[in-house]
């Protein structure tokens, strides 16, 4: 495969990369926009920060409402923004008992609003297109780094009766198979599906097409992902992720194994879809230390592991995440590298996404190393926003 440097992202005549305002279509299904959590669900039993002494208390902590949640039902970000604001002398505002919105406010009066993972350190027009896959694509290559080769279509480009549209029969004959479907829009891997066929293909992207308006077919990269962590041009952390997997006893179902994974969603229709290409259903029984890969994405959200290698990160891949980070204008972003495989000694690290307002609570769930790691990007993030 030449170097994806080689390939421009593409459009269908009948659109263009611009994402369009939502609607409802009136020739299809009723669209609805897919809700993300920014933090996750909570952690269950963890202690609320310890609270400042008697006396004058550095932070004002303001209840939008009489009765106060029990802690590990606030959200993990508003939870380390409590206690850094009590070792600030910062005032917070909840907006709601969880935590998911509010507003801090500095000693001479300044001001700054939060919702979910989002702060007023990046600017919105910047944020808005890294949340855009193809936009975040177009300017990435733009500024000389490499990405996948991709080709965006409308939702109503899709046909109920599978016939693919010529511009992405073109697209497949320029990059074959295999291919990444998912939404041009949205976060944690969600609806992200992987295809080797063109049957595939098109079963994929009519599933997508009942709950999307937009879409990104894009061409595999094959390799290791590793998150990197920018600030400021700073590197905060580096995680290298994989895919949810299960290993075989040669007595479970891979639905039984599906169910006792801690983090799977036994509902997620990609499951299935994902066994089905490998000649496999939720009721095959894996030999002996048979590994089965479930999932295309290596999102903790879906199931996914990860690994904390800062230590190990190389200097030219810390400057790709550096400038991938500029080049969208991001003072804070996830930038998510595919480190192609050794049998391609001579390709480049691909930049995949990039993230403005990444969410840390599944990582902080892992372990102590990791939740101490979270803590201290959040820590910088604080210290970097709430400036007087």
């Amino acid at each position: 495969m030449s170097s994806p440097t080689a390939r421009p992202i593409r459009t269908c005549s009948r659109s263009t990369i611009c994402p369009t305002p939502a609607r409802t279509r009136t020739d299809g299904p009723l669209r609805h926009r897919q809700r993300t959590a920014r933090d996750g669900p909570p952690i269950p039993g963890e202690e609320p920060p310890p609270g400042p002494p008697d006396g004058n208390p550095p932070c004002r902590i303001i209840r939008s409402m009489t009765e106060t949640p029990p802690a590990q039902s606030r959200s993990l970000v508003f939870r380390l923004l409590e206690a850094y604001c009590e070792r600030s002398g910062l005032r917070l505002t909840p907006a709601d008992p969880h935590g998911h919105a509010g507003l801090v406010e500095g000693p001479a009066g300044k001001r700054w609003f939060f919702k979910g993972t989002c702060f007023d350190l990046n600017s919105y027009g910047a944020a808005e297109i890294a949340n855009d896959k193809a936009y975040t694509a177009f300017f990435l290559k733009q500024a000389g780094l490499p990405v996948p080769a991709g080709h965006f279509l409308l939702g109503t480009e899709i046909h109920d009766d599978n016939r693919l549209p010529d511009a992405v029969r073109e697209f497949i004959g320029e990059t074959g198979f295999p291919l990444f479907v998912k939404p041009n829009t949205g976060r944690e891997g969600t609806d992200v599906m992987r295809v080797d066929t063109r049957v595939a293909l098109s079963n994929a992207l009519c599933l997508l097409a009942r709950k999307h308006d937009r879409i990104l077919v894009q061409e595999e990269i094959a390799g290791v992902e590793l998150r990197v962590i920018v600030l400021d041009g700073e590197i905060l952390a580096a995680i290298e992720r994989h895919p949810p997997q299960v290993t075989g006893d040669g007595r479970r179902s891979l639905a039984e194994l599906v169910g006792m994974h801690p983090r799977l969603n036994p509902a997620d229709e990609r499951l299935e879809f994902e066994l089905s290409q490998m000649g496999k259903s939720l009721e095959t029984v894996l030999a002996p230390r048979e590994t089965v890969t479930l999932l295309p994405v290596a999102n903790l959200s879906a199931g996914g592991t990860a690994r904390i290698v800062t230590p190990d990160l190389t200097p030219a891949h810390a400057t790709i995440a550096r400038r991938a980070a500029a080049s969208l204008g991001l003072r804070y972003a996830a930038v998510d590298l595919i480190l192609p495989h050794e049998s391609r000694p001579d390709a480049v690290p691909v930049v995949l996404e990039v993230n403005a307002a990444p969410g840390l609570a599944n990582l902080f769930r892992q372990g102590k190393e990791e939740a101490a790691l979270v803590e201290t990007i959040h820590t910088a993030l604080f210290a970097a926003i709430f400036v007087a």
